[in-house]
C-alpha cells in the first residue's frame, strides 16, 4: 500500500490530508493487484475543504471551557510535582484546579462534560465511482472466498471524510478526584494521590464527529461554477459545466462510499446545467442548490 500525505495548516491546527493509492494483493495471487485506487493530485477543492474545516474548528474552539482547560493542566502539573516529591506545589496546583472547576460549575451547575481540546484529521480519497464500486466488488469476492483480511485491506482506503475529535472532562469525576488527591497528599500518601489523579485524567471522553468529504467537494464545485458564471457567463460557460459535472461525480462517490444518496441535489444540478446550456441568466440560479447543501452539510453543526 502506498500512501501520500500533505499538510494543511489552519491557525494552530494542522490537518493531515491523506491521499491513498493502494494495491491489495489477494491471497495466493502471483502479484497482480486485485484493486487499485489512484493517488489524488492537488485540486481546487482542497481550499474549500480547508475553509470548511477551519470554520468547524473555529466554532468548537469557541465552545472550549477555559476553566476546565486550566484545571486539567494544573492536575497534570500536580502529578509532575508528586513525581518530584514536591508535595507543597502539588497541593497548591490542586487548589487552583478546584477553584477553576468551582467557577465553571457555578456558571452551569448541570454541566456534565466540559470540552478542553479539539482537533481534526482528513482522509481524502480521489477516485471515480466505477473504481470505488470495483474495489467493493473485489472485497465482496474476497469475503465469499473466506479471505477476510484481504477484504478488510481492500475496504480500508475507501474513506473520504473529515473527523473532528473533541476531548471532554467529566465533571462528575474531576472535582471528587481533586479533593481525594488533596487529602491523600496531606496524609503523605503520595503514590496514592498520583494514582488518583492519573485515574481521573484517564476518564477524559473523546467525542468523534464525521463529515463526509464528497458532498463537501461537490459544494465546492458548485460555488466555483457560480463564481465563474458571475464573472463572465459566455466565456466561462464550458468551465462551469465541467465543474457541475465534477459535482455530480462527487455526489456519486458519496453514494459509492456509503455516505448517502443526494438525488434531490443531483436533480437540481441537472436543472442548472440545462439552464446554463440554454443561455439562462446566472442570477439566482444557484440559490436553491446552495440551501440544499447548507441543509445537509452545515445547518446541523454546532
Amino acid at each position: 500500500m502506498n500512501t501520500t500525505s500533505r499538510n494543511i495548516s489552519i491557525g494552530l491546527i494542522s490537518l493531515t490530508m491523506l491521499g491513498t493509492g493502494f494495491n491489495v494483493l489477494a491471497a495466493g495471487t502471483t502479484g497482480k493487484p486485485s484493486a487499485s485506487i489512484p493517488t489524488p493530485a492537488v485540486s481546487n477543492k482542497d481550499r474549500h475543504v480547508k475553509d470548511r474545516a477551519s470554520q468547524e474548528l473555529a466554532k468548537r474552539r469557541q465552545q472550549l471551557a477555559k476553566e476546565a482547560i486550566i484545571a486539567n493542566d494544573e492536575m497534570q502539573r500536580s502529578i509532575f510535582d508528586l513525581q518530584k516529591k514536591d508535595t507543597k506545589d502539588a497541593y497548591r496546583m490542586l487548589a487552583k484546579a478546584d477553584g477553576q472547576l468551582n467557577i465553571l460549575l457555578a456558571r452551569d451547575p448541570h454541566l456534565k462534560l466540559a470540552p478542553i481540546d479539539v482537533r481534526a484529521s482528513i482522509s481524502d480519497l480521489e477516485a471515480s465511482p466505477d473504481t470505488i464500486n470495483k474495489a467493493v466488488k473485489d472485497a465482496e469476492s474476497a469475503l465469499d472466498k473466506g479471505n477476510i483480511q484481504t477484504a478488510r485491506l481492500m475496504l480500508e482506503p475507501l474513506v473520504s471524510e473529515m473527523r473532528i475529535e473533541t476531548d471532554l472532562v467529566p465533571l462528575e469525576i474531576y472535582p471528587h478526584a481533586i479533593k481525594q488527591a488533596s487529602k491523600e497528599i496531606q496524609e503523605s500518601r503520595i503514590r496514592q494521590a498520583e494514582a488518583t489523579l492519573a485515574d481521573a485524567m484517564s476518564s477524559i471522553v473523546t467525542n468523534e464527529e464525521i463529515v463526509p468529504l464528497p458532498p463537501l467537494k461537490a459544494e465546492g464545485d458548485m460555488i466555483e461554477a457560480e463564481q465563474l458564471l458571475n464573472k463572465d457567463k459566455v466565456k466561462n460557460k464550458d468551465a462551469a459545466l465541467a465543474l457541475l459535472k465534477s459535482a455530480d461525480t462527487n455526489l456519486a462517490n458519496a453514494n459509492a462510499l456509503g455516505y448517502g444518496k443526494h438525488a434531490d441535489i443531483e436533480k437540481e444540478i441537472a436543472s442548472i446545467k440545462s439552464k446554463i446550456e440554454g443561455g439562462a441568466s446566472s442570477h439566482g440560479l444557484f440559490a436553491r442548490v446552495r440551501n440544499m447543501f447548507d441543509k445537509i452539510l452545515h445547518s446541523s453543526k454546532a
